[in-house]
Order: structure tokens, then C-alpha cells, then sequence
């Protein structure tokens, strides 16, 4: 995987964008210089005289040019989350979004060529020697084609990509709830560059445990039931509190997903876990990849069982797995192990993982790949050793001034190019419901220090007059008319603004909480107070990773995003969530 401003992107998402950067640069430089190769016209050696430039300068120009107008096209196609392979994956899906991104592309695109010429600033977007009106016949028509070509080569890589699985093997060293969510999410995030191959105990390699052939290794696929009703097989990632005890066996189904053609072979399963005591031995290995299931005297593939209650699926058949850590990932091709153990004394088969690591196998631990996978801190991490130990959480006085600055110059902008909206924002909450236009309410700062936080009414004036601090709800009557509206596209955050502005909240940071609030959640949940040793922000990390939540399970979340935020704070970080929360409310996602 790639590093990229606090974001780790899988290496076959880096050579997707890097290609079509290139095919979409190709593609927009020989349209728009096309007037400069061969023998040149009279008027175009004109205005390349009138600039003062020659033909090979002018060739330069309209290249690097092309290169912006194709990064600019990709920032559509990434508005249209085509570049998520959950989404890209499906045939449908890939032909509707690539239609709305060429139209997206082409209005962003002329509609940047346009102000360019308007501002009298096209040395920084400049096709010397070719007419406006040409410039827009020919960006069309450049930006038509390579839409068509990027089309035909974004089949041609889902193709390649089924054909030939580039994730990366993982094995995961560990058999309770956090090695079983980490493979969870794991199977669950198409797009994450890693593939999980199997879940292992490690007590079988303590003391040279491994030679006892005690321990079982399941082949097939598995489901996870937890005690509820099957579900498609595309609801993979589950919350760590649903997996079964550390010590507790499993049974292993196979379930097939007819619905989703596009998905690999592998992935067409479920991973989850059902618990089935006193049926089977203690589980020490799981291998998760899709061989034969046997069913009596005929053999039949997991994909071809269906999906419904456990005890009516066939069983797999167990094998006596009698080897070495070591052995297996050779045998599984793993170029990964995992330690997810949430108690290692005792239980660290040190001598494995050392012949392993020697072998060139890399070894590391779970919460560094829960980080990257998810973005997030895992609740298992949330100890203090971990905190104090790991990298990350640096407060560096340089970052701050910068921080604050860009608050001031970005508050002060939003509030200049935003208050005809803020004025016909406070007109209607006026006309809508009687009560004051603005909601003040106290919310805890940086340090636990209490503010006054600003917000477009969106609820009744006597909202909880008769209840007190309630967390808002789903379609909550509360909520006027005008506020409903507000609410879905943001609007009523825009007096925060001024919060930003005098500096007891800045852009980027946690959603700040009330008092009442705060004191509860820190009574249940470990380090909810850790939160508040950033200022609280406008948009955030959390928010734009997850919906609006009013428990305490959803705090629990917001959390950990929130703790990820804060440990790898920074300027370009702050950037990416900004552009993301554009994203997030032009997509209309959460709440």
C-alpha cells in the first residue's frame, strides 16, 4: 500500500488512477496541441509570435495544460466514487457513474477554461496558438473520446483484476473478538488491498505444541450467524461485541451470493462465524479461501450451497493440521502474519514468528493494520501502553499557527462568499416557526474548556423543555419544516463559521458534544475525554467516515476515527477531509 496524506491507498488503486491520469493526458495533449505539429499555419505562427514563444515552448504549455485539465476530469470520476472498487466492481454501477462523470468532467472543465479566459490568467491554462472557441470544440471532443477510452480500459482492469489476485495474504495470529473483526473487515473491504487467508490461535506453536495433532483446520467458507437471521452476503463487516468468545468453537457454511456477478470468486462469500457448542473440537485454524466442501460420498463447491440455516447446511469436513506456522504460510503463499492476540502471555509463539520474519515474511501488529484498513483506532488499541508507546499524537507548535491561520483566512472567505445564503437561511427559519433565528448552545472546547456554539434553529423553540439534553433521533418531530431541509444540506452549520473565526472551533477537528454528554460518555466509554485535546472542528474525520449516531455504541465509533484524526493530524490531512466533506454533501450522504 501507498502513504498518501494519512491515507493508505492499495497499490492496485494507485496504478488505476496513475493510468487513467495518463490515458486522459494523452488523450486531451494530442486534441489541444494538434495545431502545433507539422508545417504551422500563418495566423498560429502569429500568435505565437504575439506571446513571444516558439513551437516547441507552445507544445509545452498546451501539455502541461492537458495534465491539469486531466487531473480536474479525475476529481469528477472521484466524485462519483469510481474510484471505490465496491462500486467500480459492478457493471451497472461503472456504466451509470462514468456517464454522469464525462458530463460532470465537461461542465468542470469548460467551465474552468472559461473563468481562466475571464480572469486574464491563461499563462497557468494556456493552449497557445488556438482560438477560444476551437479550445472548447476541441476539449469537448478530446474529453468525449477519452471518457470512451477510459471506459474500455476500467473493463479491461476489473478483467485483469479477477484474472489475477494482486492482494496482499494475510494470516492472523489470534482467536478472539479482535482478530476475528480485524478478518472481517478485512473480507469485507473489497477495495483493501489485502485478502485474508486464515485465522490461527498460535497456542499450537507454544512449547512445540505444534507436533500434538490436536488442532483442526476447517475447509470452506464461512457465515457468520451470531444468533440472527441470514443476511446477503454482501453485509460483511459486522461490530467486534457481535463475534463469540475467544475460546469458543465455530462451525463453518458455506453461502453462495448469486447477486453479485461482478464480485471474485472469493469474495462471492460471507465471512462470519456461528457458534456450535459441543458440535465440533476447539478451533485452532480457520482457513477462509473457497475450496471443496465435502457433503457424504459427493463432493460440491462452497459457492454451490445455499444460503439458509446452519444446521441444514452441510458440514465441512476437518482436517488434523500437524505443522509449523512457518509451514502453513508457505503452503497459504502468506505474505503476511498478523499478531491480533489480545492477551500474549504465554501464548506469542516467538520462535515461529522470528522464522517466519527471517524467512522474509513481514510480522506486525493487528492495530497497525486495523489503521490502514479502516481509519480508525481499534478499541483494542484504546490501552494506554498503546497510546503512549505508538507513534503519532505529536502537537507541534509550528502545525498549530499554521492550523489557526488557515482557520481565520478560510472562516473569514466562507462567511464573504456566504452570507446572502446566511441571510436567506435566517429569513426563512423566521417565517417558518416562532423562536430566535440563531440556537446558542454550550458545547465542550479544546481542553474541556465550555463555548458558545452558533447553529441555524432547526427545531422547535421549546424542544426539550419537558425532556431536557436529549441526543436528536431519526425523523425526530421536533425538527420544523425549514430545519429538516437545513439539516440534509448542511446550511444550518454556517454561523459556526463565526466560531472559527474568534477561534474556539476550527475546520477540521471532532464534532464538539455537550457538557451533559461529555460527562455521561466519559463515564462509559475509556479516553472519550483524549478527544478534547484538539480544538473541535466545523467537519470531521468522523463525520465524514460515519452517519449521524445517537448511542452509545456510535460514540464508541466516532471515537475511534476521531482518536486516528488527532494521532495523525496535519495540515494536508485537514485538506482531504475538507474536499471529502464537499463530497459528502453534494452526495447527500448521511444525515
Amino acid at each position: 500500500m501507498i502513504h498518501v496524506i494519512r491515507h493508505y491507498v492499495p497499490l492496485r488503486k494507485a496504478i488505476l488512477i496513475g493510468s487513467e491520469t495518463v490515458l486522459l493526458t494523452l488523450v486531451l495533449g494530442m486534441a489541444m496541441s494538434n495545431h502545433l505539429w507539422g508545417k504551422l499555419s500563418g495566423p498560429i505562427l502569429h500568435n505565437l509570435a504575439r506571446l513571444g514563444i516558439g513551437p516547441e515552448e507552445g507544445l509545452t504549455r498546451c501539455w502541461t495544460s492537458a495534465l491539469v485539465l486531466a487531473c480536474l476530469a479525475q476529481v469528477a470520476i472521484g466524485f462519483n466514487e469510481l474510484y471505490d472498487f465496491r462500486i467500480s466492481n459492478s457493471r451497472y454501477d461503472r456504466a451509470a457513474r462514468f456517464l454522469g462523470s464525462a458530463g460532470s468532467a465537461l461542465v468542470l472543465l469548460l467551465g474552468t477554461v472559461t473563468l481562466v479566459r475571464l480572469s486574464k490568467l491563461e499563462p497557468l491554462l494556456d493552449f497557445p496558438g488556438l482560438p477560444f472557441t476551437h479550445r472548447l470544440q476541441l476539449l469537448t471532443t478530446g474529453l468525449v473520446l477519452g471518457f470512451g477510452l477510459l471506459y474500455v480500459w476500467r473493463n479491461l482492469f476489473h478483467y485483469l483484476q479477477r484474472r489475477w489476485n494482486f492482494d496482499e495474504r494475510i494470516l492472523v495470529l489470534g482467536s478472539g473478538k479482535f482478530a476475528h473483526a480485524l478478518a472481517s473487515e478485512l473480507e469485507g473491504r473489497g477495495d483493501s488491498g489485502y485478502e485474508a487467508v486464515g485465522i490461527v490461535s498460535g497456542l499450537d506453536w507454544v512449547q512445540g505444541k505444534h507436533e500434538n495433532p490436536a488442532s483442526e483446520r476447517f475447509l470452506g467458507q464461512s457465515r457468520r450467524a451470531s444468533d440472527r437471521e441470514p443476511k446477503a452476503s454482501n453485509q460483511v463487516s459486522e461490530r467486534p461485541d457481535s463475534h463469540a468468545d475467544e475460546e469458543a468453537p465455530f462451525a463453518l457454511t458455506g453461502s453462495g451470493d448469486a447477486a453479485a456477478p461482478e464480485v471474485s470468486e472469493r469474495r462471492a462469500f460471507s465471512l462470519a462465524y456461528q457458534r456450535r457448542d459441543g458440535d465440533l473440537p476447539e478451533v485452532s485454524t480457520l482457513i477462509l479461501e473457497h475450496p471443496i466442501v465435502r457433503t457424504g460420498n459427493s463432493d460440491k463447491s462452497a459457492a454451490d450451497t445455499e444460503t439458509g440455516d446452519s444446521d441444514s447446511a452441510p458440514k465441512p469436513e476437518l482436517e488434523t493440521l500437524n505443522q509449523s506456522l512457518s509451514s502453513l504460510v508457505r503452503s497459504r503463499r502468506v505474505n503476511s502474519v498478523v499478531v491480533a492476540l489480545e492477551n500474549r502471555r504465554g501464548v506469542l509463539p516467538t520462535d515461529e514468528l522470528l522464522r517466519c520474519r527471517l524467512a522474509g515474511v513481514v510480522v506486525e501488529e493487528g492495530e497497525a493494520l486495523y489503521e490502514r484498513v479502516t481509519g480508525k483506532i481499534a478499541t483494542e488499541a484504546m490501552r494506554p501502553s498503546y497510546l503512549i508507546f505508538n507513534r503519532g499524537f505529536i502537537q507541534h507548535p509550528a502545525a498549530a499557527l499554521l492550523k489557526r491561520c488557515g482557520d481565520f483566512v478560510l472562516a473569514l472567505v466562507g462567511i464573504l462568499l456566504t452570507w446572502p445564503l446566511m441571510i436567506a437561511t435566517a429569513i426563512a427559519v423566521r417565517l417558518d416557526s416562532p423562536g430566535s433565528i440563531l440556537f446558542r448552545q454550550e458545547r465542550t472546547g479544546r481542553n474541556n474548556k465550555p463555548f458558545t456554539m452558533l447553529k441555524f434553529r432547526s427545531m422547535r423553540a421549546d424542544a426539550e423543555k419537558g425532556s431536557g439534553p436529549v441526543w436528536a433521533q431519526a425523523n425526530d418531530p421536533r425538527i420544523t419544516r425549514v430545519g429538516n431541509f437545513l439539516r440534509k444540506s448542511r446550511l444550518d452549520e454556517l454561523p459556526q463559521l463565526f466560531n472559527v473565526l474568534v477561534g474556539d472551533m476550527s475546520i477540521v477537528g471532532p464534532r464538539p458534544e455537550r457538557p451533559h454528554f461529555v460527562r455521561e460518555l466519559s463515564e462509559q466509554i475509556p479516553y472519550y475525554g483524549q478527544r478534547h485535546i484538539v480544538k473541535p472542528g466545523l467537519t470531521g474525520w468522523a463525520q465524514i467516515n460515519y452517519p449521524y449516531g445517537n448511542t452509545i455504541e456510535d460514540s464508541i465509533q466516532k471515537l475511534q476515527y476521531d482518536l486516528f484524526y488527532i494521532k495523525y493530524q496535519s495540515f494536508l490531512f485537514d485538506i482531504s477531509i475538507a474536499f471529502n466533506t464537499i463530497k459528502t454533501v453534494i452526495l447527500r450522504k448521511g444525515t
